[in-house]
């Protein structure tokens, strides 16, 4: 079988051959249809995401295919790749608990990360009327942005212009003015982008607001924050891991989450698509390249069909 491989971090995956994956008790076998190019795969691939597996290491951190051994045999499901394995290959072992049946194959390769992030979103504002996001173009946060305006949620967002689906905080130079002017109540505000603009962002947020940061866009440090917000603002600053959230559910508790993603696939959970390319007519340097000058503009796919 062939998979996308790097053999050092910091380099372009290579779509070469590599052992087909051994199967252990709890895990079956699934033959990938379509995968998605996230954002942590190319951190990952550089080195900077915050783990690291063993070297030669497949990409890929999510996707569709059928079980083709194990239990579910025949089965079209949404997967998430055993650790010692990624989703960008021809066959991919997961275990079981990972997995879950889905009808539409292209959003159900995309129907775990960014999902299970807003999931987790949603829990941790519960105490909280007024969200921002960061970015008003991200998958992550556009899934968000629809699932808090649901729920009924004071939504807002930066963007460098104007969107007709959110309240919008255009990013220039009256930013943080229009931010005082704007929210008026204690904010969770979703980051990932880092850099000194958030900590800056979270200075002109009233007091008790919280910075969830759950990306690094920017590569850069969270800075300008003075200290004086956080002890006598009550202003905080977390970070966000999805695997951290989805790894304390149980598995009764993931199957109730994914019954309801699946049930909002075509709306809230749906990801624009951008383009679908076949592995073995795109490089890894090309597929990078497009990737970093589309962001925003939709999933690129991997078809393996």
């Amino acid at each position: 079988m062939k998979a996308f491989v790097i053999s050092k971090y910091g380099t372009k995956p290579l779509w070469q051959q590599v052992l087909k994956p051994s199967l252990l008790s709890h895990q079956v076998m699934i033959k990938v249809r379509y995968a998605p190019v996230n954002p942590a795969d190319i951190y990952y691939s550089l080195g900077i995401y915050g783990i690291k597996k063993a070297l030669p290491t497949q990409l890929g951190m999510e996707g569709v295919g059928e079980v083709v051994e194990g239990k579910h045999k025949g089965k079209l499901v949404a997967f998430l790749p055993a650790r010692q394995v990624g989703s960008w290959a021809e066959y991919v072992a997961a275990n079981e608990n990972d997995i879950y049946e889905v009808e539409n194959e292209i959003q159900g390769s995309m129907a775990i990360i960014n999902p299970f992030t807003v999931l987790g979103f949603q829990e941790r504002a519960k105490q909280f009327k007024s969200i921002l996001f960061s970015s008003a173009r991200s998958s992550t946060a556009i899934q968000g942005i629809k699932l808090f305006k649901e729920l009924g949620k004071d939504v807002w967002a930066v963007a460098k212009e104007n969107k007709d689906y959110v309240n919008t905080l255009v990013d220039d130079e009256n930013l943080l003015q229009n931010i005082q002017k704007n929210i008026k109540e204690k904010t969770i505000f979703f980051d990932s982008t880092s850099g000194d603009k958030a900590g800056t962002i979270l200075t002109q947020l009233p007091g008790n607001s919280v910075l969830v940061n759950y990306g690094s866009s920017t590569a850069t440090y969270i800075g300008k924050i003075n200290p004086n917000q956080l002890i006598f603002n009550g202003k905080s600053i977390e970070g966000f891991w999805m695997h951290n959230y989805y790894n304390l559910l149980t598995r009764q508790q993931k199957e109730v989450a994914f019954k309801y993603i699946n049930s909002k696939l075509d709306n809230v959970f749906k990801s624009d698509i951008y383009q679908i390319v076949k592995p073995q007519d795109i490089s890894g340097e090309e597929l990078f390249k497009i990737q970093s000058q589309t962001r925003g503009q939709g999933k690129i796919i991997l078809e393996f069909k």
